[in-house]
């Protein structure tokens, strides 16, 4: 690219697949069917989830969770703890509880059909 300037590579793939709304969906209800939590915490989840290849920002998380507490699957609360200012923690609903188990097992049932591809694709190069 630039003259003096070192990049790092990122795996498109596990950006683009773990990035990818329909993923964040499905894995922030994973989160929080473990325990309630803070904007931040989420981003910082993802984050690790993927070794650090993408950081979701506020202004991508914030949307989705409005998005999934208007559906009903989390709701939030503003709790005053630790840090100087409260914070609005979500946690998940009955319902979001129900639509996390419907959506865990489309999300496995998908990818163990990706894998299957992934195989017939391996064997042919083979």
């Amino acid at each position: 690219m630039f003259k003096g300037i070192k990049r790092e590579r990122k795996n498109s793939f596990i950006t683009n697949f773990f990035g990818s709304k329909e993923f964040l969906y499905f894995y922030i209800l994973h989160l929080l069917n473990a325990k309630s939590m803070y904007g931040e915490e989420i981003s910082k989840s993802i984050s690790s989830l993927i070794n650090g290849c993408w950081y979701p920002n506020p202004g991508f998380i914030y949307p989705m969770l409005k998005k999934l507490s208007y559906f009903g699957y989390i709701k939030g609360q503003w709790v005053a703890g630790e840090s100087k200012h409260p914070r609005l923690v979500y946690e998940i609903t009955e319902e979001g509880r129900f639509h996390y188990t419907s959506l865990k097992l489309d999300w496995f049932d998908n990818l163990k059909e990706f894998i299957l591809i992934l195989n017939v694709l391996n064997k042919e190069e083979g």
